[in-house]
């Protein structure tokens, strides 16, 4: 279908121009299906189709068609980064007159300003709060894009897309979810009553094939052609991506599971390597890289960069991750280590792509075998679109031709579910008592019952008790009352649900809350404790773990920690815990980014991580304390969550609120006397262009800010 053929569906003039200036004149299979079955109808849609086959521009057509129509869209994604990237995507439709926004975080704000806008971008936490606040112009939203929508089935991000789906079912809004080939299509379309596209066109030819290591070649099944490998190393992840980027020029993605071994990877392949000529692209891009927080990230990534070769994982800062993605897709980076967080995160295609089918699994002690369905995410991303005719995934360490085969023909499994565990039940049902949704048991089980999980259980009397006994709990907890043979949320339960914290984070707090508000360790320590901060906390190696123990008893000893064994924690958890506790410290305290990495041993991103998480939860406690009435608390678990923020002792707290001014600046004017936003009004702007790290563009931001804030003449 040509994209002209849309004037005559509705769209208008200047959005079919626009399509075409970007180079846009003819759909591609899966988007002429999406279309001819309904697309810019009314009904509930699901498309599954490989990475890379246009689904993006099947959900713009959606949301402009909304836009039309005078109603809102909203497009959901997992990843704040995939936020950022569809966001600035969407944003070419400024030009016709459509206003694009994005809302990423901040669970518990206000979301009444986002009303302005005619299609916002957010990820599914974000929105599932929103429908928790009901602004005013929750009512104009009559379409969702729910992508990825096979995350469904992942016990974090799940149960929030199956809630999200439910109220929107509830309210006549209509779905349109987009997900990678999964095995069970048709079950999802038919959860959210929708038209199924289901296909398996590619833009760009998929061929798979393995390692055969009897004989040191890369086996094509499909093509029935093998590809002898020089065995240099004997070391499959170098060798093959070498002889891919020396004898064929051909850049690849190389997929393993391992952090350590990402880095060592790329360290290696770099030496075999010759030093190439920095082109002004490359230096443009190093000298970004200069920005970065850390040593090993400007130094050791900058080398690596300069023979062709880079590594990408979740303990890299933003910074450096989004230089290593540019550097891959401007192709000055040959070969690019990376863990299997990339494959579900941003869009990055390469010509080959290697991909690891082992684990490790600390749990049994030894490596496991992948699903077909994580393999075949992360083959998609071989190939790409208007440079390549095919793409090759290679499957490195399979056990036998047999299982190498059972990837390469298997089909992804189905996905179910997971709702009904006690986590997510305890959290969602508590946000329906919160929002009103459900003043009883039988309305909760009937709100939920338009979710994947209910529907797979087969059992309403399973699930029905599953609801009563989260109830139950949300009771027992304070969060919930009966008054006149109905459930409403106490104070404690809405702020518990306004501010997305799960319930059992609140009962943590409370059994440690340390005997006085100033101890910001121990506060540190309680909220590293939590619930909310352990599952998605970075792991400690052992050795750091051990090397504090004693500390950490001393200090329990001493009353600047809760002693081990309170409120029921493991010895194990608390332990651990008070190492997380310390790097916060260390982080308010203003120790720099390579301290802290080099004495805990973890990444810049884990560290970002962990701060941002750590100031969400402290920010949500002091809204729970001002609701309980404990201003003390409230007070200290405020500021202590702007620290966490910045990065920055309490006196540098006003400085570090303008932009520009981080926790690094924020310390050298306090080191130059300028202590307060005031003293910084009465200097003139040469005076802040001298200091170190500040230069004239710096301080005229900073008399523009002072300006606003009506603390300087200008």
């Amino acid at each position: 279908m040509e994209t002209a053929a849309l004037r005559g569906l509705g769209l208008p003039e200047a959005y079919v121009r626009l399509l075409e200036e970007r180079g846009i004149r003819e759909l591609n299979p899966v988007q002429s299906e999406a279309v001819e079955k309904g697309l810019l109808g009314e009904g509930n849609m699901v498309v599954s189709a490989p990475t890379a086959s246009g689904k993006t521009l099947i959900a713009e057509l959606a949301l402009v068609d909304a836009w039309l129509k005078g109603g809102m869209g909203v497009y959901l994604t997992p990843l704040r980064a995939l936020a950022s990237e569809k966001y600035w995507e969407f944003k070419t439709l400024e030009s016709i007159g459509v206003k694009v926004g994005v809302s990423t975080g901040d669970y518990d704000q206000p979301a009444d300003h986002l009303g302005g806008y005619d299609i916002l971008v957010a990820t599914y936490e974000r929105f599932d709060s929103i429908l928790r606040l009901k602004p005013w112009w929750l009512p104009r939203v009559s379409v969702v894009v729910v992508d990825e929508v096979h995350m469904v089935g992942d016990p974090e991000r799940g149960p929030i897309i199956e809630v999200i789906a439910a109220r929107l079912l509830k309210r006549g809004v209509r779905v349109i979810g987009l997900s990678a080939t999964v095995g069970n299509p048709g079950e999802l379309a038919d959860w959210l009553h929708a038209t199924l596209v289901a296909t398996g066109w590619r833009p760009v030819k998929l061929v798979e094939g393995y390692l055969e290591k009897h004989e040191w070649r890369i086996v094509f099944p499909s093509e029935g052609r093998a590809e002898a490998v020089e065995e240099d190393t004997g070391d499959p992840f170098l060798d093959i991506p070498l002889h891919n980027a020396v004898e064929l020029g051909v850049q690849t993605l190389v997929f393993t599971h391992n952090r350590r071994r990402v880095e060592e990877y790329a360290e290696k392949a770099a030496q075999r390597l010759p030093m190439a000529p920095v082109g002004d692209a490359l230096a443009k891009l190093l000298r970004e890289l200069e920005e970065a927080p850390t040593s090993v990230e400007r130094d050791g990534l900058s080398e690596l960069m300069k023979r062709g070769v880079a590594f990408h994982h979740a303990g890299l800062s933003g910074v450096a991750r989004s230089i290593v993605e540019k550097a891959f897709r401007e192709r000055l980076i040959r070969i690019l280590y990376a863990t299997p967080t990339l494959a579900a995160g941003v869009n990055l295609p390469a010509r080959r792509v290697l991909v690891s089918v082992k684990r490790y699994d600390p749990a049994r002690g030894r490596k496991v075998s992948i699903s077909v369905s994580e393999y075949k995410q992360m083959a998609g991303r071989a190939g790409r679109p208007r440079f390549d005719e095919k793409g090759e995934s290679i499957i490195v360490d399979a056990s036998s031709s047999r299982e190498a085969l059972k990837y390469i023909e298997g089909s992804p499994e189905p996905v179910a579910g997971k709702l009904l565990s006690e986590r997510s039940l305890r959290i969602h049902v508590l946000s329906l008592v919160a929002s009103g949704e459900a003043s009883s048991t039988r309305e909760a089980v009937e709100a939920l019952s338009a979710t994947l999980s209910m529907k797979q259980s087969g059992d309403p009397g399973f699930y029905a008790g599953k609801v009563e006994a989260a109830v139950k709990l949300l009771t027992e907890l304070g969060m919930i009352e009966e008054a006149g043979g109905s459930l409403r949320a106490s104070a404690l339960g809405r702020i518990t649900s306004y501010t997305y914290l799960d319930p059992l984070t609140i009962s943590v707090y409370r059994g440690l809350k340390p005997p006085n508000p100033g101890l910001d360790l121990y506060l540190l320590h309680v909220v590293s404790m939590t619930p909310d901060f352990k599952r998605g906390s970075p792991y400690i190696q052992g050795r750091v773990v051990a090397g504090l123990e004693d500390v950490a008893l001393d200090m329990s000893g001493e009353g600047l920690i809760p002693g081990p064994g309170r409120a029921g924690v493991d010895y194990d958890d608390w332990l651990e815990a008070f190492v997380h506790a310390m790097i916060l410290y260390d982080w308010i305290n203003e120790a720099s980014e390579d301290e802290i990495v080099g004495k805990y041993s973890v990444g810049p991103g884990d560290l970002y991580s962990m701060r941002d998480t750590a100031a969400w939860i402290t920010h949500a406690l002091a809204r729970v304390e001002g609701v309980l009435g404990d201003i003390a608390f409230y007070r200290a678990l405020d500021k202590l969550s702007k620290r966490l923020e910045k990065g920055v002792r309490e006196d540098a707290l006003e400085l570090a609120s303008l932009r520009l001014i981080g926790r690094v600046r924020a310390r050298i004017l306090i080191e130059h006397g300028f202590k307060t936003l005031r003293d910084l009004a009465e200097a003139p702007v040469s005076s802040i262009a001298s200091l170190p790290r500040f230069g004239q563009r710096v301080a005229e931001e900073v008399e523009r800010q002072l300006r606003e804030l009506g603390l300087k003449q200008g």
